[in-house]
């Protein structure tokens, strides 16, 4: 499950100016819910919307969940990852300490 994963890198780079804002893709409140319940996140959790409003699919062209975009202040897509796996979270966290330009952690 990757959204315990990027708290981490949340909580260390929000202050460089870090933003997440996961997708909750099934449209299923009750699930996030209690998915939250169980994994307190401090970051942003958002809706997709369905059909015409369906957000994240129409603006970054989305297709399966779980994809991760990091995205400039403009909104321009300068990373891609679909799928998710333990230690992912590592070539994530490189990705915003470039172009963070950040030093690595350590």
């Amino acid at each position: 499950m990757e959204l315990p994963r990027l708290e981490p890198i949340w909580q260390r780079y929000r202050d460089q100016g870090l933003v997440i804002a996961a997708v909750e893709a099934n449209r299923d409140r009750e699930r996030a819910e209690a998915f939250l319940a169980d994994n307190p996140l401090s970051y942003y959790l958002l809706e997709n919307g369905d059909g015409a409003e369906e957000v994240v699919r129409r603006l970054f062209q989305v297709r399966a969940f779980p994809t991760t975009l990091i995205a400039d202040r403009q909104g321009r897509v300068l990373f891609y990852h679909l799928g998710f796996e333990p230690g992912d979270e590592e070539r994530l966290e490189q990705e915003v300490l470039r172009l963070l330009a950040l030093p690595g952690p350590g």
